[in-house]
């Protein structure tokens, strides 16, 4: 990329702002069906007690999503705290992470109000993991950018293990989700083996020194 180029491209700060803005309009979406609930329940008499008791679906499904959106938002916060600079895929990568997102309140609705087997879930973890992969890309290409320009305090090894251990997890939960429909919402609990599935990602991916003097760092 020629000098020329560089300077056309504005400082990353806008975009990082651009980004949590609808992280936070995301979750602001997540709590408002959980917010109609209330005076529907009021019209209908029903005690205040009842209004959790009755809907734990949508609050957990709230709860998971809060949850998920936080983990991801973190890590995006941690990616961009390391020295990079801005280009172009880097700038649509974060566009395609942002409409993942943006749109997981609607994923996040429909496991509150159906049965959750089969589409549901594997909608739900699709969105999820192509929110997982659009960070990973970004984690490998902002390091690649940072090797070419000979820059220390760019992404490190081990952030980008772990980003690919996450969206590995993912993977397994979203084909569980299409090959084993009964398990329903339990397949949401394969979402906790990261720790288990991060060092069989690092042993694959070995040792990255040994990678560099390839030229292959990162695969």
């Amino acid at each position: 990329m020629t000098d020329a180029t560089k300077a056309r491209l504005p400082p990353s700060d806008r975009m990082i702002a651009f980004t949590d803005a609808a992280v936070a309009i995301a979750l602001t979406l997540l709590v408002l069906p959980l917010v109609d609930i209330v005076p529907e329940a009021a019209r209908s008499g029903e005690s205040a007690v009842t209004v959790i008791t009755h809907n734990l679906a949508p609050i957990g499904s709230f709860l998971l999503s809060f949850a998920v959106i936080g983990r991801f938002w973190s890590a995006h916060h941690r990616l961009f705290g390391y020295e990079h600079r801005l280009t172009r895929p880097l700038v649509q990568l974060n566009l395609l992470w942002v409409l993942t997102i943006a749109v997981l309140p609607f994923p996040t609705e429909m496991v509150a109000s159906f049965d959750v087997h089969g589409f549901v879930a594997a909608f739900y973890l699709g969105v999820l993991l192509a929110c997982s992969a659009s960070l990973t890309t970004m984690a490998v290409t902002m390091r690649r950018t940072a090797l070419r320009d000979g820059v220390d305090g760019g992404v490190p090894e081990p952030f980008v293990t772990g980003t690919l251990a996450s969206t590995t997890t993912f993977v397994i939960a979203f084909v569980l989700a299409l090959v084993v429909p009964s398990l329903g919402a339990f397949v949401f609990f394969v979402l906790l083996g990261d720790p288990l599935v991060e060092p069989v990602v690092r042993r694959l991916r070995g040792d990255p020194a040994r990678r560099a003097a390839r030229g292959t760092d990162p695969a």
